[in-house]
């Protein structure tokens, strides 16, 4: 803490900061190492669970150190231990307290999450959904409240089967909830709370197809068709703004809304919109929401350069002769524009000129959609999506944009008999 005082001023911090909020702070600037902190706690837990021991410890005249511990078994509920040294006892009645004391998943879950996200291993945007989704498969589950030491692989199976038979998980849902299990079981076999091997577990376990849920969704709400772009394109052309010429850019360029609104002018290079950050979101202690810029995109396939064809290139120009100085291409009154003025945008355009509502991923789909009709390079497509090979572009990107009137022609033409 001298460190902070000399530097900073400890009275200052605090008075802006919340115990929480300061504690990471201490954590993320290296003022206080992890494993120190993760030695005390452990000599605290050590402390009181010695004093929970209610029989005394005693040294005998051979020199050895001597206790009781309770055991049923015997006639009058205890038996003795001794041990060589002191310390080794302390360690016997230490195990044995710990045996007893009951350990809930959910206690596990949050250090495994808390060192993941101290480490480094996650953002604190993926905290935050991981804790969201631990509520939403976990929240009512009897396996909540049963110690994690007892738990089964039949408790296990049976978890999983009734949280997809009673969520209707489909099989990505599934994948979620598949990744909080690995994490949780590999930490508590790691700190010996049980003998399931989560790896070999799933990979036994055998999930049919039919048991996740199918969400079908029509071609329509998943892209815009042509004539709806044309309307959109017109309503930008007649509204120019700088928000709207994002929108259009998304359009043009397929990139991600997270990636749009972090955009700089020192990103075009030629002819390409190279990729290089995007922003994050997650809560603060407080449950407010915290907006930041992280300098990689969400994905390391999504660190690309895009294509630009003629018509972005044109409206990289707009944006620049409205915002000439800013360090950002989307900003509005000295402020970058944040990733949620884009998606509320783009459902009031659609409601505006008359289309289904859709989201700024709908845009991104879009974009897939025609580069694949357009028959461009698989190669290409999968390096101007950031994905990393077509089936994952083709499995979620990929739909028919075509008018019911469109469809019918094309397949007049393709069917003459």
């Amino acid at each position: 803490m001298n460190i902070i005082e000399n530097n900073m001023g400890m009275d200052n911090l605090q008075n802006g900061l919340n115990k929480s909020e300061l504690l990471q702070f201490i954590i993320n600037n290296g003022m206080i190492d992890i494993n120190d902190i993760q030695n005390s706690m452990e000599a605290m837990k050590r402390e009181e669970l010695l004093n929970k021991h209610q029989y005394k410890i005693w040294q005998g005249k051979d020199g050895k150190w001597y206790t009781y511990l309770p055991d049923e078994s015997k006639k009058d509920g205890r038996r003795l231990v001794k041990r060589s040294e002191k310390k080794s006892l302390e360690d016997v009645i230490v195990s044995y307290w710990k045996k007893t004391e009951k350990i809930f998943l959910e206690d596990i879950f949050k250090e495994w999450l808390l060192q993941k996200l101290e480490y480094g291993e996650i953002q604190k945007q993926t905290y935050d959904r991981y804790k969201t989704d631990f509520q939403r498969f976990f929240a009512n589950s009897d396996i909540l409240k049963k110690d994690i030491r007892k738990i089964t692989e039949d408790d296990l199976e049976m978890f999983i089967r009734d949280t997809i038979k009673n969520m209707k998980l489909s099989n990505k849902s599934y994948s979620g909830l598949r990744l909080l299990i690995i994490g949780i079981f590999k930490y508590a076999k790691k700190r010996k709370f049980t003998e399931i091997s989560i790896t070999q577990f799933l990979g036994d376990l055998e999930l049919p197809k039919k048991c996740f849920s199918k969400r079908s969704m029509k071609d329509e709400e998943s892209v815009f068709t042509d004539i709806e772009v044309e309307r959109i394109f017109n309503y930008i052309k007649e509204n120019k703004s700088i928000i709207n010429f994002g929108i259009l850019l998304a359009f043009q360029t397929g990139v991600r809304v997270g990636e749009l609104c972090t955009l700089k002018f020192s990103d075009i290079q030629d002819n390409k919109l190279c990729i290089r950050r995007t922003e994050v979101r997650y809560r603060d202690s407080e449950g407010g929401y915290i907006y930041e810029v992280r300098e990689s995109p969400k994905t390391e396939a999504g660190n690309r350069d895009i294509i630009l064809n003629s018509e972005a290139q044109k409206t990289l120009k707009q944006i620049r002769r409205i915002n000439p100085f800013g360090e950002y291409m989307f900003m509005k009154n000295g402020e970058r524009i944040k990733e949620k003025a884009f998606s509320v945008k783009i459902v009031k355009i659609c409601r505006y000129v008359g289309i289904k509502e859709r989201s700024m991923h709908k845009v991104r789909k879009t974009y897939a959609t025609k580069l694949i009709n357009a028959g461009v390079d698989e190669s290409l497509v999968i390096r101007q999506m950031g994905h990393t090979s077509l089936d994952c572009t083709k499995n979620y990107y990929y739909f028919n944009n075509k008018t019911d009137e469109e469809a019918t022609r094309q397949i007049e033409m393709a069917i003459s008999y």
